[in-house]
């Protein structure tokens, strides 16, 4: 009787507690690839829900709910008695430096599902080894945007650096068209390999500023590839069919593609947005293209990093 009363004040203290949304966390799943804990997933969860500044997760490792459960109450029975209206699950995988979190939100009538990247762009020093935290607290809080519908839901407090849903987009080719009655020669056409990796590079760089996009590092791109047989794929030549479907199967909705064309007055770049089909079909979103007035490296990637960020400056439209 008396644990009961304790249990009940604990119950009344607790729910007075927050004015945001509760979700009860029932269950993590994760890879044995991803390399990442159950713990730390778990506060990377707790995080995105806080900064949410809408939704507070609670956790089986709450007190309260310890007691609940010690009790013999059911997971509905508790998420009720908190006065959590969804219960949640996740499940977190990694490939290469793409990190990749999956959300569920379930209610009693309702279930609702989120996906959510993150990039890993950093590793520790003396190890080598990846440092995935920014990268999962990314993912989870893209997640949580699409599970719940909401766009703005970190970007309403923060519109500079407020995380957004984004799709996963690959930067797959840069092509030059030299047209070599024009003179003088240019260098950029003359080293054309050169030419054409480090614009794909720079195309990465421009197209990771967007908030709108994750956009893969070489190497996941073609670690990728590697999965179903493609190797070394040629960057002066447009994607194949087998390329692009190679990425769709990861979950890549979009590839960038590139020019760079010889004119009389110079040379023009030209970048492309394209969305992919598992089949490896694509259609055209939108384009951007810049004049290049000097065989100038510099000014050359500055202008195709500029271009890929005007790319993805919006979001990618809904394929529906």
């Amino acid at each position: 009787m008396v644990a009961a009363l304790v249990l009940l004040c604990s119950l009344a203290a607790w729910s007075a507690q927050s004015p945001h949304e509760r979700v009860l966390l029932e269950s993590i799943a994760v890879t044995e690839r991803a390399q990442l804990s159950p713990p730390k997933i778990e506060a990377g969860l707790v995080l995105a829900f806080q900064t949410s500044g809408r939704y507070e997760l609670v956790t089986l490792r709450d007190s309260v709910v310890q007691r609940l459960r010690r009790s013999g109450i059911s997971g509905d029975s508790i998420a009720t008695a908190l006065g959590a209206r969804w219960r949640a699950s996740v499940e977190c995988d990694r490939f290469e430096n793409l990190l990749r979190a999956e959300l569920v939100l379930r209610s009693p009538m309702q279930v609702r599902k989120g996906i959510g990247y993150g990039l890993i762009r950093h590793r520790w020093s003396r190890s080598d080894e990846p440092v995935a935290d920014p990268a999962l607290l990314e993912a989870l809080e893209r997640a949580l945007c699409v599970a719940v519908g909401d766009t703005l839901l970190y970007a309403r407090t923060d519109s500079a650096r407020g995380i957004r849903p984004a799709a996963l987009v690959a930067v797959a080719s840069m092509e030059l068209r030299d047209n070599p009655s024009v003179l003088p020669r240019w260098e950029l056409f003359e080293d054309a390999i050169a030419t054409s990796y480090s614009g794909v590079l720079a195309a990465i760089t421009g197209a990771q500023r967007s908030p709108w996009a994750v956009t893969l590092d070489v190497d996941t791109r073609d670690s990728m590839y590697a999965q179903f047989r493609l190797y070394g794929p040629e960057p002066l030549m447009p994607p194949s069919e087998q390329e692009l479907a190679a990425l769709a199967f990861f979950g890549v909705e979009a590839v960038v593609s590139g020019a760079l064309v010889r004119t009389p007055d110079g040379a023009r770049i030209e970048l492309r947005l394209w969305r992919i089909g598992a089949n490896g079909s694509r259609t055209l979103v939108r384009q951007r293209e810049a004049l290049l007035n000097d065989d100038s490296k510099v000014k050359y990637l500055e202008t195709v990093a500029e271009l890929a960020k005007a790319l993805l400056a919006d979001p990618l439209p809904s394929s529906r």
